[in-house]
């Protein structure tokens, strides 16, 4: 499940492809233990269903995932790694649900290939997060000379957002989120069981749309890792929100290569961690950016 935001308020959705919902939830009987009795009910859980990708014929890897956006969800891992940098590289993308199968044929340089025929490794992302290098989303420190400004206000209300959201996790509260949002709006909100999965989704979602990266906010409902950090610098992200913490690893990741980190952002407050990406004033300015 996934919404869209409307220009002035947390309204309006839009279906971004065809995922029934019974794909997507499965009730089951459960006896439940309260207040010192039993009793019997039905209750809602997300699915996880396992895609394998295919990239010009060749298998790469299978991802368990709620089964919504499995473009993006692909194409953005793809990027994540490091092996496309432009849409134009994309020659065809089939979704067959039928077999679970994601192919994707490309353009692209050999070396570039290779990055995603070695093995991968499991991360500290849950179901199934993987990634084949944390080094090869490094970049090199991004150009501070024109930062974006937000102010702490506008990253608490964007985080609001995202909690406040009524989509799987409403129904199970087993998925994790992530979003796009610029000064104006909150962009696009995505779900999945993964909460690297969720970033991934949101980064092909951006790609796929020509959604500049440089002055938006990515935000997650899960812990910020290594390998979110990762993604975030690599897709060119200048800043990364969550609810929740973040590894050291993330953090020495993040000041290697100027992206600034904000965890806990939750009931009026957060922790900032500022390597030189945005910039940052208490209150909302009416003056700010509106870039969108």
């Amino acid at each position: 499940m996934n919404k869209e935001i409307g220009q002035n308020q947390f309204t309006g959705s839009e279906t971004l492809d065809e995922t029934k919902d019974s794909e997507l939830t499965q009730q089951f009987p459960v006896t439940r233990f309260s207040n010192g009795t039993f009793s019997n009910r039905l209750i809602t859980l997300a699915r996880e269903t396992p895609y394998t990708l295919f990239v010009n014929d060749d298998e790469i890897l299978s991802i368990s995932t709620l089964p919504t956006n499995l473009e993006d969800l692909f194409i953005g891992f793809l990027v994540s790694e490091g092996v496309l940098t432009d849409p134009s590289e994309i020659l065809a993308t089939r979704v067959d649900r039928s077999s679970r199968i994601v192919s994707i044929e490309v353009d692209l340089p050999e070396d570039r290939l290779e990055r995603i025929k070695k093995k991968g490794m499991l991360t500290s992302g849950c179901a199934g997060g993987v990634v084949f290098s944390v080094e090869t989303a490094l970049q090199p420190k991004r150009d501070t000379r024109h930062r974006p400004t937000f102010s702490a206000d506008l990253i608490l209300k964007r985080m609001k957002e995202l909690d406040t959201f009524k989509g799987v996790y409403d129904l199970t509260r087993g998925t994790h989120a992530a979003a796009v949002a610029s000064v104006a709006r909150t962009i696009i909100i995505l779900e999945d069981i993964g909460r690297h999965n969720a970033i991934d989704k949101i980064i092909g979602y951006c790609f796929l749309r020509g959604i500049d990266p440089s002055d938006k906010i990515l935000l997650t409902t899960g812990r910020i890792t290594s390998e979110a950090t990762s993604k975030a610098s690599r897709f060119r992200f200048p800043i990364i929100v969550s609810r929740s913490s973040a590894s050291s690893t993330a953090v020495n990741i993040a000041r290697k290569v100027g992206l600034d980190v904000v965890t806990y952002a939750r009931a009026g407050r957060f922790n900032f961690f500022g390597h030189g990406a945005i910039n940052i004033f208490p209150e909302l300015d009416q003056k700010q950016n509106s870039l969108d």
